[in-house]
């Protein structure tokens, strides 16, 4: 059973499943985001090794009504978390150990008398 209803705009038939009104072209309704491999893939590498890129397709997908699409979104948000921890992490090591080494010029060059 195909359901018509009519075009706000132009008046014209349109289907429940029309995404833009095939008389007029006015935009309907969103398009689903797409859930396939790649488009996942490519949203979690960016949300690891971009991580304050990856929050936004994150909340786009978050805000999607099925539960595959959440939970990419989910997925991208601990991704981008654990991403920016490791970098902190990181940060902290490397400037520790920067100051170590400059520490011990340092007391190098005192103990020589300069």
């Amino acid at each position: 059973m195909d359901l018509q209803t009519t075009c706000p705009q132009c008046k014209g038939n349109i289907s429940p499943v029309d995404y833009f009104c095939p008389a007029c072209g006015k935009k309907l309704k969103e398009k689903p985001l797409a859930t396939t491999f790649s488009k996942q893939l490519w949203i979690y590498l960016v949300s690891f090794f971009l991580p304050p890129f990856g929050v936004w397709p994150a909340v786009k997908y978050l805000r999607q009504p099925d539960e595959k699409s959440k939970r990419i979104g989910w997925v991208a948000i601990f991704l981008t978390i654990i991403s920016v921890l490791i970098t902190i992490r990181l940060t902290i090591g490397f400037i520790s150990s920067f100051n170590k080494s400059l520490n011990s010029q340092f007391d190098l060059y005192q103990g020589m008398g300069f």
